[in-house]
This record gives structure tokens, sequence and C-alpha cells, in this order.
């Protein structure tokens, strides 16, 4: 939006000096105002030109963004369309790219970082569907509220940790199946960011999830 109020600003700007151009044209002959000020409008205008072709490139790369990410969504839907019945995976295509969530439930044994067979084959065919289009791909880990207790504290201090370690699971079987490790990320958000009410059993289970966000790598 801020590129489209952008664009718009500048073509007023343009006709405004288009207008402007015309008349200092007419005033230039007459030799009232100076060549230098008619040079400045001239390159002003110029310039503006310019800027408005580099915004409406990148609008127009935008769409294209979109356009990708929405044939994706497609074919993911196929690959997880009875999780997607189940809720146990959600999608959503927002302004900063296809988002795929998955319950840890699809993918973790409670209080585990290592993902389970299933969720290595759910991890592996995902990142085989991936592999047509470069992505930039971040990996994100969230958990519940509740702290990390009994021996798990060793290994993991704190949730930060267990969410980290289990988005760098993910990452890990991604990049193992052909997905570029430098369109990769993996970021831990612990407990910080909820979606749910975490004091309920229901409302903590949501809140533990593997979110992936995908936006098609651009030149």
């Amino acid at each position: 939006m801020n590129n489209i109020r952008i664009i718009m600003e500048n073509i007023m700007n343009n006709l405004l000096l288009k207008s402007l151009l015309i008349g200092l044209t007419l005033i230039v002959a007459s030799g009232c105002v100076s060549k230098g000020k008619y040079n400045d409008v001239v390159s002003e205008n110029e310039f503006l030109e310019k800027q408005n072709e580099v915004l409406l490139e990148e609008l127009d790369l935008r769409d294209a963004e979109i356009t990708v990410l929405e044939e994706e969504q497609m074919e993911m839907g196929v690959v997880l369309e009875d999780l997607l019945i189940a809720g146990m995976v959600k999608m959503q295509l927002l302004a900063d790219g296809l988002h795929i969530q998955l319950s840890q439930d699809v993918l973790f044994s409670t209080g585990s970082a290592e993902l389970s067979e299933e969720g290595t084959k759910l991890i592996a065919q995902l990142a085989g569907e991936m592999i047509d289009n470069p992505y930039q791909i971040v990996v994100m880990g969230y958990t519940d509220s509740v702290p990390i207790g009994g021996d798990l504290v060793e290994k993991f201090p704190s949730n930060w940790e267990l969410a980290g370690a289990r988005a760098a699971s993910v990452v890990r079987v991604m990049a193992d199946s052909g997905v570029p490790e430098g369109n990769l990320a993996a970021v831990s958000f612990g407990s910080t960011r909820p979606i749910a009410d975490n004091d309920t059993a229901e409302g903590q289970a949501t809140n533990r999830r593997i979110e992936i966000r995908l936006r098609p790598v651009t030149p």
C-alpha cells in the first residue's frame, strides 16, 4: 500500500511538473526564467519518472510472488488434505508469505525435539514440494507457557531452547531433502506468541506448534 501511495503522489507531482515545464518553456523563451531553473525542473521530473518505474516493477514482482504462493498453497493443500481436515495443519497467505502451521503432535513427542518417524516423513514430503520453486523458508518454533521440568531441564533450560531445537530439527530434514541450506532459517519464539489461552490444556496444545513461512526468492 505504501508503494501505491508513493506512485500516486509521484504521478501528481509529475503532472504538476509537466504543467510547470510547459509554462517554464514559454517563459524561458521570453527570457524571464533562467536556463538553470528550467533544467532543475526537468531533472526532477526525470527522477520521479524513473522512481515510478522502479516502484511499478516492485508491485509487479509482488503480484508475481502472490501468484506463485497461491499455486503452492493449492499444491500443499493436496498433500496435507487429511491433516487440514483434522485441524492439525493450517495454511494462510499473509502479507509476508505463505504460512504453514503444524501442530506439535503431528511432528514431535511430548518434551522431545527430535522429529518422530511420521513427522520426518511429512517434513520431507513438504520439502519435496518446495524444491521446484526457490523459496526463502523460515521455520519458527513455539511452545506453551508451561516451564520445562524434570530431567528435560538439563537439555532444555527453557522453552526458548526447546522451540529452537524443534525448529532446527525441521530445517535439518528440509536440507537433507534437497532444500538449499542458504534458503533456510530456524527461529525460536518460545512461549512469547501464544495464539490460544494457555490456561487450558486445549489452548496449550494449540500453542505448541511449528510454523513454516515461505516467500519466493527474488533475484
